[in-house]
């Protein structure tokens, strides 16, 4: 049987891929792609929380559920597949729910911004990413089809990896006509391509902090820091 941490690794990435689910661009008057990136990070200020659809795949399958994010770190994931697993983040406590070993991964988070799953979306998160990876079209500013036989048109960025230290050598960011970002394609270290999908974004609607609070079930076996020992 699997570990249950190897079987949860892959959500994690998940909320990290979160810094731009969650932010508006203007598609208008956009002269670089660095100009159009850069209209992420001053949007995403102006966003207090959003609820969206997410689809997430890799090489192993897929994932999906709802998606609640609040800012400035708070995170939660209700899947629907795999059914019932949870991922949540209430700024003190990051934790995944895995049902089909009832078991729930606990992780003290670390007061680092970017540290913690999830803490790249941010203003501060997004600046790593500028100063990180390059950032071109991938084609060029007019739209495209996201995918071959879809209506739904797009506006893609592509932003290199400026060192080998990043876990990603490339991201593809898809953004629609309305300025939301449909779908992130990182390609890993390894040459794994991971994908999330967002869709039916609603943005501020005055979700209550309590949906991040998460009390474990009470029969669940609990792994604590099972990413890292926090500090002090």
């Amino acid at each position: 049987m699997a570990h249950p941490r190897k079987s949860s690794l892959r959500i994690i990435f998940v909320a990290f891929f979160l810094i731009l689910a969650s932010v508006t661009v203007s598609s208008q008057q956009i002269l670089t792609a660095l100009e159009y990136f850069d209209t992420i990070g001053v949007n995403y200020a102006e966003i207090t929380d959003y609820i969206a659809t997410m689809t997430w795949s890799d090489e192993t399958g897929s994932m999906s559920g709802t998606l609640y994010y609040k800012h400035p770190n708070l995170i939660r994931i209700d899947f629907d597949s795999p059914e019932e697993q949870v991922l949540v983040s209430n700024g003190e406590l990051f934790m995944v729910y895995v049902p089909a070993f009832n078991v729930v991964l606990q992780q003290e988070l670390r007061d680092i911004p970017g540290e913690a799953p999830g803490g790249l979306a941010t203003p501060e998160g997004l600046s790593l990413m500028r100063r990180n990876f390059t950032i071109a079209y991938l084609e060029g500013p007019e739209p495209v089809p996201i995918d071959e036989d879809s209506d739904l048109l797009v506006t893609q960025l592509r932003l290199d990896r400026k060192q080998v230290t990043e876990g990603f050598r490339q991201i593809v960011l898809s953004v629609d006509e309305t300025g939301f970002i449909r779908r992130i394609l990182g390609t890993k270290v390894d040459w794994e391509e991971v994908r999330l999908d967002l869709d039916d974004m609603e943005i501020n609607q005055n979700i209550p902090t309590a949906r991040f609070d998460y009390p474990p079930e009470a029969d669940a076996s609990i792994y604590e820091n099972f990413l890292f020992q926090p500090e002090g």
